[in-house]
């Protein structure tokens, strides 16, 4: 838990949060890409999903006010290399919430959680090049770019570069 976020499993309930977010294709793309509409059978089951579903250490958890409980966003670790001790994460936050320190908070207490406890050495995320509030908060964060993959991914009509940054567990303690 931080000052202003906990992270949480998605609780059944929530299912009309993450459709809501889903309902604008700017905040879709930003996060991952366009899907289709789901019914609300669909969010109920993939809610339901969420909440029953083993996390082990590729998980997808809810970021929650911490003094309301009601979810701002999710975050999510995939990509799991136990061999190289590396992750990938993303993290997405509700449009009305952003600006908050939501997002930053939630990818600090990911770190702290996966560096100190699960012993991974490295995390690693994949930005758009074309989601500037993104490239700078992982920038003010102390990630390193590492690299851009060029047209590396298609999205909003056009082919657009995959901006990778990376965090080692050395330097993570080193911003302390």
């Amino acid at each position: 838990m931080g000052r202003r976020v906990r992270l949480r499993a998605i609780e059944p309930q929530e299912w009309q949060r993450y459709r809501d977010f889903d309902h604008n294709s700017a905040d879709q793309r930003n996060v991952d890409r366009v899907h289709p509409p789901r019914s609300v059978a669909g969010y109920e089951r993939w809610a339901n999903e969420q909440a029953l579903r083993d996390q082990g250490d590729e998980f997808w958890l809810a970021i929650a006010d911490v003094e309301t409980d009601r979810p701002v966003g999710s975050i999510s670790t995939s990509r799991v290399d136990h061999t190289a001790g590396v992750y990938w994460y993303g993290v997405g936050i509700f449009r009305e919430d952003q600006r908050r320190g939501y997002a930053s908070e939630a990818i600090r207490i990911v770190q702290r959680y996966m560096f100190g406890e699960r012993r991974f050495q490295k995390c690693q995320a994949g930005v758009y090049g074309d989601n500037p509030a993104s490239l700078g908060l992982h920038q003010s964060l102390g990630f390193v770019q590492e690299g851009r993959l060029r047209k590396a991914v298609y999205h909003d009509g056009r082919h657009q570069d995959l901006v990778i940054f990376g965090m080692t567990v050395d330097e993570f303690r080193n911003l302390r």
